[in-house]
């Protein structure tokens, strides 16, 4: 694959700044209750594929972006759907006496 130098440069670039927020979700990962863990290890291992997959592109191997790039997407929907749910059980509960009253009450 023929990537011109200038953005092989910016991949790297990119792949520094992934490594930075790894290191950040690492340790915010290793703070982490024991049942809130889930959604760290998401964030751990989208920045570990994408500094994987920065570092592949920068080197010009259309392999890593065939294998990475299914698995960013894959880490990418379980975050969306761990968010739905999330969003989904904090709405509240409708009130009990606010319906309607059935006839002949």
């Amino acid at each position: 694959m023929d990537i011109p130098d200038w953005v092989r440069w910016a991949f790297c670039v990119f792949a520094a700044v992934q490594l930075i927020l790894l290191y950040r979700d690492v340790r915010l990962l290793r703070r982490a209750e024991p049942g809130r863990r889930t959604d760290p290890w998401l964030a751990v291992a989208d920045d570990a594929v994408g500094v994987v997959l920065s570092v592949g592109l920068a080197l010009g191997s259309l392999g890593v972006l065939v294998g990475a790039g299914p698995v960013l997407l894959a880490i990418g929907a379980c975050r969306g759907i761990r968010a739905l749910l999330a969003r989904r059980a904090s709405k509240p509960a409708p009130a009990a006496d606010g319906g309607a009253v059935p006839a002949g009450e």
